[in-house]
């Protein structure tokens, strides 16, 4: 429990240094005289950036909910009757954890290094923090192993070729291809069509166009006075541990609706991938882009004009006659739709 007085054996890079600090002080706070991987893993989670950022919130992992589980941890050893007093000192698997050489010993221990070593053993109090918040540390222990690697982007992709072998990788289903042309198909001879409008704000549809596969339209969102709550178009995600991610959606979610004479064809409270190697069987509907304008009123008396664009695909192009598309934006009370003929999108359809 106690580590050797003196130096600190420890060649840390910039970031696995900070997160130590951060794990001390952490310890500090708790009063624990036990600085242990648990406080490691918080001070990781405290100052992740990068691909360590993209790690903790793929296992929803937080400050807040790290914190709690020290807790629970530090009542579970009050009731062993375990009493710890004094300033913090490393535990002997910290002070391993922290000593964790790099793969191609070229460097510092970094962050990945550092995660490996607390996950080590199933016993430490980081692998029991995470068991605790309904992670394995198997699976975090698994995507640690390619981190450790430290490779280029040009290396990361030479090892996904490598790994897949199946035809056809990387293409992109949701959008036009590269050498695509786009055949215009715009309503009301080119200009924007209103699609609805309330005392709060109006939308419009414009530059429907496609390149006989797939079919895109833009949706412009215009302000006239102040809004409550901007739009959501994409439902928010809350990641469950253990239970996969859940989307919700509020009333400030825009709800975007396409339907044809046999009922709806895709709407976009479901999230889909821009890339995938298996083509979709159904029509599938996905936000291409997005731009937020906000203008200021020579006029004082008026309010200031926020627009936001966004951009819209749907893959494949539905086969009906006309399409409708529908919109529902509770916050504002906006709702309202419009129809267009499509019969022209088959015309050179593969």
């Amino acid at each position: 429990m106690e580590e050797t007085p003196g130096v600190e054996p420890f060649d840390l890079d910039d970031q696995a240094h900070l997160a130590l600090d951060v794990a001390r002080h952490a310890a500090l706070a708790n009063g624990d005289a036990h600085c242990g991987t648990e406080y490691l893993l918080y001070g990781l989670v405290a100052t992740a950036r990068a691909d360590v950022a993209e790690l903790t919130e793929l296992f929803a992992l937080n400050t807040m909910r790290v914190d709690r589980a020290i807790e629970r941890l530090l009542e579970q050893r009050q009731l062993a009757g375990v009493s710890l007093a004094g300033p913090p000192q490393l535990s002997i698997r910290a002070t391993q954890a922290l000593q964790t050489p790099r793969i191609d010993g070229g460097g510092p221990t970094g962050p990945f290094e550092l995660l490996h070593g607390l996950l080590a053993d199933d016993a430490s109090g980081a692998c029991r923090v995470l068991t605790d918040l309904g992670v394995a540390p198997d699976e975090v222990r698994r995507l640690v192993s390619y981190g450790l690697r430290h490779l280029t982007k040009a290396e990361v992709d030479d090892l996904i070729a490598a790994l897949d072998r199946r035809d056809g990788l990387h293409q992109p289903w949701w959008g036009p291809g590269a050498s695509s042309r786009l055949r215009s198909l715009a309503p009301g001879s080119g200009r924007a069509t209103t699609v609805a409008e309330s005392s709060s704000a109006r939308i419009e549809l414009s530059t429907v166009a496609t390149d006989g596969g797939g079919l895109g339209f833009t949706l412009t969102t215009r302000s006239l006075r102040p809004w409550v709550l901007p739009p959501v178009f994409v439902p928010e995600e809350s990641l469950v541990p253990g239970q996969g991610a859940r989307y919700v959606d509020g009333p400030d979610f825009f709800l975007l609706r396409l339907s044809g004479p046999d009922g709806p064809i895709a709407d976009n409270r479901a999230v889909h991938d821009r890339f995938s190697v298996a083509a979709p069987v159904d029509t599938r509907l996905i936000r291409l882009g997005q731009r937020e304008e906000r203008t200021t009123m020579n006029d004082r008396r008026q309010p200031d004009q926020t627009i936001v664009t966004v951009d819209w695909w749907v893959w494949p192009a539905p086969a009906v006659p006309y399409v409708e598309i529908a919109v529902d934006w509770p916050a504002e009370s906006t709702s309202g739709e419009i129809r267009w003929d499509t019969r022209s999108l088959y015309v050179d359809r593969p």
